[in-house]
C-alpha cells in the first residue's frame, strides 16, 4: 500500500483508505470526504440539528416515596467497622496478639480497596491516612498493592492495598 491509497477525512482528520471507499463504508457526504466513523454518524443522523431536539422533562412529583428524601451527601459515606464490616472482618480490639511496633515482624494486616479512578484513589489515600491518625500505636511494617476484580453491581478492576503492621 502506498501513500496515494490513503486520503484524509475532512471532518476529523482520520485516514481514509481506498478499500473503505470502494466498499462503501467511507465516501463523500455533502461534498466532503468522510472516514467510516464520520460517514456512519452522518448516515445515522436524521438530518436535524441536535439543537432542534426537545429536552427530556422529568416528573418532579413528590409521590415517589422515599426516593426524593434520600440523602446522598458525602457525610453519608462511612467506613464499616466491627461486625458491620463486609466479610466479617474484626476490629483490632478483638485480636489477642499484641501489636509489635518496635519489633521486626508484622502481627496484623489491613486491606483497602477502591475503583481505579483519580477520585476513588484520592478517597482511599484519605481513608488510609485517617486510619493511621486514629491508630497511633500502628507502625507499618510492609505494604503492597495489586489490581484485581471486585464483584458488586458490576465486576470491575480495583486497586487493592494491603498494609501489614
Amino acid at each position: 500500500m502506498n501513500d496515494e491509497d490513503v486520503s484524509v477525512c475532512e471532518e476529523c482528520g482520520a485516514s481514509v483508505y481506498e478499500e473503505h471507499i470502494e466498499s462503501g463504508i467511507a465516501g463523500r457526504h455533502n461534498g466532503k470526504l468522510l472516514c467510516s466513523h464520520c460517514m456512519a454518524e452522518k448516515e445515522g443522523d436524521s438530518g436535524g440539528d441536535l439543537d432542534d431536539m426537545a429536552p427530556i422533562e422529568f416528573d418532579d412529583s413528590e409521590d415517589d416515596g422515599d426516593l426524593g428524601s434520600t440523602d446522598m451527601s458525602s457525610t453519608r459515606i462511612q467506613q464499616a467497622t466491627g461486625a458491620e464490616r463486609e466479610g466479617g472482618a474484626k476490629d483490632d480490639e478483638s485480636y489477642s496478639r499484641p501489636l509489635n511496633p518496635n519489633g521486626t515482624g508484622a502481627s496484623r494486616c489491613r486491606m483497602f480497596h477502591c475503583r481505579i479512578s483519580q477520585g476513588a484513589v484520592d478517597f482511599m489515600m484519605n481513608q488510609v491516612n485517617e486510619w493511621l491518625d486514629e491508630n497511633e500505636d500502628v507502625t507499618i511494617k510492609f505494604a503492597t498493592t495489586t489490581i484485581g476484580l471486585f464483584e458488586g453491581k458490576h465486576t470491575e478492576p480495583n486497586l487493592i492495598t494491603s498494609v501489614f503492621y
